[in-house]
C-alpha cells in the first residue's frame, strides 16, 4: 500500500488560487495529482475557516469547531423562523390595512 501524501497549507492554498484564476478544476487537479473531491473539501474548509483551516492538524472536526457549527446551525434556524414570522406579520398587516380602506 502506498503512503498518503501530506499537502502543506501553502500547497493547498496555491491549488485553490490557481483553480480560482483559471476555472479548470479537473484539469488542474489532474496536473497536481489531487482528486477533485479533495480540492472541494479544501475549498470548503478555506471558505469557512480561512488559511488556518488548511493547516494540518487543525481539522474542522475539532470539538470546539463542532460546537460552533452546532451553535451556528441553531442560530440560522432561529433567524429563519423569525424571518418567517416577520413575513407573516407583514402579510397580516397588509390585509388589515386593505380592509380598513
Amino acid at each position: 500500500m502506498t503512503e498518503r501524501r501530506r499537502w502543506k497549507s501553502e500547497e493547498k492554498l496555491a491549488l485553490i488560487k490557481e483553480i480560482k484564476e483559471n476555472g479548470h478544476v479537473v484539469e488542474t487537479c489532474r496536473k497536481y495529482g489531487v482528486d477533485p473531491s479533495m480540492f472541494y473539501r479544501w475549498k470548503e474548509i478555506y471558505d469557512t475557516y480561512g488559511v488556518d483551516g488548511l493547516i494540518s492538524g487543525r481539522r474542522h472536526s475539532d470539538p470546539s469547531i463542532r460546537k460552533l457549527k452546532k451553535e451556528n446551525e441553531r442560530l440560522k434556524k432561529m433567524l429563519a423562523e423569525k424571518e418567517l414570522e416577520v413575513s407573516m406579520l407583514q402579510e397580516a398587516y397588509k390585509k388589515t390595512k386593505r380592509q380598513r380602506l
